[in-house]
């Protein structure tokens, strides 16, 4: 063997020698320059093969421990299992995430949906509240005319649309009626506060005169009159004769309770059958025209204007057509005598007027020249 500095310069192609193969294994011949042939030749007892790198002028194969191949067939098949569990795994896990994914992008979507609709009802809202402001702002002065109407004597123009028939007001005077600023009742006993003298008790609130129960309001709440075993009795008259001893009243308008069939009727079936309901009635209150006197009728839906005034007539014992009947809301005179009440709107009640007939104004004749 020559020495290792000689070598640099020489490279020659020395076959390795030849050595049994076992079967089921490959020779391979490697080409290189002697002290690589000896290295390998030294270590031929091993069960390495080493395959030279591909600058030796070959392609070379890695370097590998050759290990003996098992051909177990249950190790095979369960091997093959497990790869196919981890296979099957692997795709639920892939599927699962591609759900989750579309389930994020639903979410974002309805989020963004949200605050868009949020952002629309917002503005929706803050347009409602412009509107309704603004229709309150009208609304105030149309209060003002309705109320400068009533207090002129006239029906509302805003109520003539909602109510062409006309509606009844029920007016209340409480100018007098005195709201106590605190409702609690006064703290009881003597009362201190630091740095300054005793405080005395309150002294009991004064109540304006006009606040108290008087005799004109208490009649007020009872009824005019009720029908008990076929009679009319009167409610109002004996207690305000029995406080008129006591209490000065002003003078009252007599009542007058008229005698029609409808009366009759109502004063029979109370007396044969009182627990069978009663047929529907019209009660009228009609005022004299000097205001003196109130003509209390009750009357059935069918009977007609001509009854009233023929009823009327013979109560005051006057001719039916010495005056006429009116009504000042809505302010209407009634002259066909075969309108019936129902048809009229003077039912179930209603508040009528007499007065004196007034002439008809005078038919516009031709000009004269």
């Amino acid at each position: 063997m020559s020495s290792p500095l000689a070598s640099l310069g020489k490279t020659r192609r020395v076959p390795l020698q030849s050595e049994p193969v076992s079967p089921g294994r490959r020779a391979v011949k490697i080409y290189g320059d002697e002290d690589e042939v000896d290295m390998l030749n030294d270590r031929h007892g091993s069960e390495e093969t080493i395959s030279v790198p591909s600058c030796y002028g070959r392609i070379g194969a890695p370097v590998s421990r050759q290990v003996p191949v098992s051909h177990d067939p249950e190790k095979m098949a369960t091997v093959m299992k497990q790869l196919r569990d981890l296979e099957q795994q692997v795709k639920a896990q892939t599927n699962e995430m591609l759900s989750k994914d579309r389930k994020i992008r639903a979410l974002e979507e309805l989020l963004q949906n949200f605050q868009e609709n949020q952002g629309e009802a917002t503005l929706q809202r803050q347009e409602e509240l412009e509107t309704m402001c603004t229709r309150l702002q009208r609304q105030v002065g149309e209060m003002e005319r309705c109320l400068r109407d009533i207090l002129d004597g006239f029906f509302p123009s805003e109520l003539q649309r909602l109510y062409p028939d006309g509606v009844p007001f029920q007016v209340s005077d409480l100018r007098n009626q005195v709201y106590p600023e605190n409702g609690l009742d006064p703290f009881p006993g003597e009362g201190r506060v630091v740095g300054r003298q005793r405080i005395r008790k309150p002294l009991d609130r004064m109540e304006h005169p006009g606040s108290k129960m008087t005799a004109e309001k208490f009649l007020k709440k009872l009824p005019k009159f009720v029908i008990r075993q076929g009679e009319v009795i009167d409610i109002r008259g004996p207690i305000r004769d029995t406080l008129q001893n006591c209490c000065p009243l002003p003078a009252r308008i007599q009542e007058i309770v008229v005698e029609t069939p409808a009366l009759a009727a109502e004063r029979e079936r109370s007396q044969e059958s009182p627990d069978s309901p009663a047929p529907p009635l019209s009660m009228l209150r009609i005022k004299s025209e000097n205001g003196e006197q109130a003509f209390l009728l009750m009357m059935r839906p069918e009977d007609t204007v001509g009854d009233v005034r023929t009823l009327l007539a013979q109560a005051r014992a006057v001719d039916a057509t010495t005056f006429e009947i009116f009504s000042t809301f809505p302010p209407t005179v009634y002259h066909d005598d075969t309108l019936t009440l129902q048809a009229a709107g003077l039912v179930p009640n209603a508040a009528l007027l007499l007065r004196v007939p007034r002439a008809p104004p005078p038919a516009p004749g031709p000009c004269s020249k």
